[in-house]
């Protein structure tokens, strides 16, 4: 994979999981065509976050607002 990028993304899966079954079938996508890694993911439940690795084709796809700083992909951000 070339241009890799490391990106993370929150959605919520409560009243309405169009958001979550979006970000499930990108992950599908783009891991076949072995553009993208899922490095870690958790859950509190509703609450959906995954630390990707993902080329730069793959990363432009994501909306703005399932993306959210972390110390996986901002670490200068996180940095004392």
């Amino acid at each position: 994979m070339n241009n890799l990028k490391r990106i993370t993304i929150f959605v919520l899966h409560d009243e309405d999981s169009s958001d979550f079954e979006w970000v499930h079938e990108w992950i599908l996508k783009w891991k076949r065509a072995d553009q993208l890694t899922v490095v870690d993911y958790s859950s509190g439940g509703w609450e959906h976050l995954w630390d990707i690795e993902a080329s730069s084709g793959a990363v432009a796809e994501v909306p703005e607002n399932y993306l959210c700083d972390s110390e996986w992909s901002n670490s200068t951000l996180f940095n004392k």
